[in-house]
């Protein structure tokens, strides 16, 4: 643990931080670009980020009406609910959210992992995950946000999240109507030299492999059942031949009881991939066989087939991600057939989350000690309303607060299992915690 004169020094230089993204000149001012606000009025910008922000961040919200008994009680006002919708309802409130979420990102976004010193991991420059998750909006915005399955779900979105694994926190969130093709959202090759990209099977793709090899970056992709390769070499977990499988097209029946790793011809529609192909055995229902196939371009040198497993493992993170917006940011289908309003509380949602993971981060930092973003996101009652309101009261009491919400974290949400984590978790391939280091 720091000493107490470096966490009161840390606190004032956080709390001048949070003043200088999510201050009221800085909030305004981003209101006025995007031509939300063209001049103050009793519904301030600030004002309702910050009530969007408090209800969907640290509580249950249903209604537009939570929004507003928020933003009365934060502000000390008396809105009514129509001027207060009027604001909800222009075009521009989505485009104004999801500016200061980009500032977030931008602004409080810090690395939080490394590769353990002279590690196999320090070659990259990043790790990152990507994936997609969506839900379903009221049927009446079918026309705006068309679904895939418009029986069930005529309205509904998809959001496409690539996360930095070592910044733990998005660095890229496009919002899509759910019946778009989810490849068109994937990072581009040409943004990955020196990344690492883990993807699941929906973006398995030939040209993007050899895209990615040739721009000098590195991928982990969950592949199907459905392609059928020819085996051009085949090994062991030992690194024994198995030259029974050679020169043979992949089945899964014909693959052994244990893990092999795998070098493919891919061919199909007029385009050919030669690749590293892992496989991944586990035992299914009835000892049935059941494999997971992992295209990748990592050396079969530097990296085994059980690293390669457990790499590809830190893509789960990105799922936690999506768990945390829906259970802990109310991130779901509110009661509204206006479009900038369902869109703008999307944003919203995610902006409150990346924000209490900000601060989860900077406590992290703070206070030496790995934190858990998921205990922080379910505690947020208990710190965020208060981080907010000292924000709307142009920081005002923020230090002392800050100090609050640091002994809170230290004697709260610890990682249950750290020891846990360096050998089954997340930095089981190789990653350490900054503030432990």
């Amino acid at each position: 643990m720091p000493t107490k004169d470096a966490t009161e020094l840390d606190a004032k230089a956080t709390a001048k931080l949070l003043i200088d993204v999510l201050g009221e000149a800085e909030i305004l001012q981003i209101a006025r670009d995007c031509r939300f606000i063209k001049r103050q009025r009793d519904v301030t910008a600030l004002g309702l980020l910050v009530a969007c922000m408090s209800t969907l961040g640290s509580g249950v919200a249903r209604w537009l009406a939570d929004i507003l008994r928020t933003f009365n009680a934060m502000t000390g006002k008396s809105v009514q609910y129509k001027p207060f919708h009027k604001q909800l309802s222009k075009r521009q409130f989505p485009e104004f959210i999801r500016r200061v979420l980009e500032r977030i990102l931008s602004e409080l976004t810090m690395p939080v992992l490394e590769s353990l010193p002279k590690g196999k991991l320090s070659k990259f420059v990043d790790i990152r995950l990507h994936d997609g998750s969506s839900f379903a909006l009221k049927d009446d915005l079918a026309g705006v946000w068309p679904g895939r399955f418009t029986k069930v779900s005529p309205a509904a979105v998809e959001l496409h999240v690539t996360m930095s694994a070592l910044a733990d926190n998005p660095v890229s969130i496009v919002l899509a109507a759910d019946k778009d093709s989810e490849r068109a959202y994937a990072p581009k090759a040409t943004d990955l030299k020196g990344v690492l990209l883990l993807e699941d099977r929906g973006y398995q793709d030939r040209r993007f492999f050899r895209d990615t090899q040739d721009a000098g970056g590195f991928y982990i992709v969950r592949g199907t059942k459905s392609i059928v390769p020819t085996i051009l070499t085949a090994h062991d977990e030992s690194g024994r031949r198995l030259r029974h499988l050679e020169g043979k097209k992949l089945s899964w029946a014909r693959l052994p009881a244990h893990h092999v790793d795998l070098e493919i011809e891919w061919s199909g529609k007029g385009q050919t991939y030669r690749g590293r192909l892992v496989v991944l055995y586990k035992k299914g229902k009835r000892n049935r066989k059941t494999f997971v196939y992992l295209h990748t371009n990592l050396s079969r040198t530097e990296f085994s087939i059980a690293e390669v497993g457990l790499l590809y493992r830190l893509r789960w993170q990105v799922e936690l991600l999506f768990k945390e917006y829906k259970s802990h940011a109310n991130l779901h289908r509110f009661d509204t057939v206006k479009a900038p309003i369902a869109e703008g509380l999307i944003w919203a949602s995610i902006a409150v989350a990346t924000l209490k993971r900000s601060i989860t981060h900077m406590a992290e930092r703070i206070l030496q000690v790995e934190l858990s973003t998921q205990r922080a996101a379910g505690a947020a009652k208990h710190y965020l309303d208060d981080v907010l309101r000292s924000l709307l009261q142009n920081g005002r009491f923020l230090i002392r607060v800050l100090r609050r919400t640091l002994h809170f974290f230290a004697n709260n949400l610890r990682r249950a299992h750290p020891a846990r984590d360096r050998k089954k978790g997340r930095l089981a391939a190789g990653l350490r915690h900054m503030a432990a280091a």
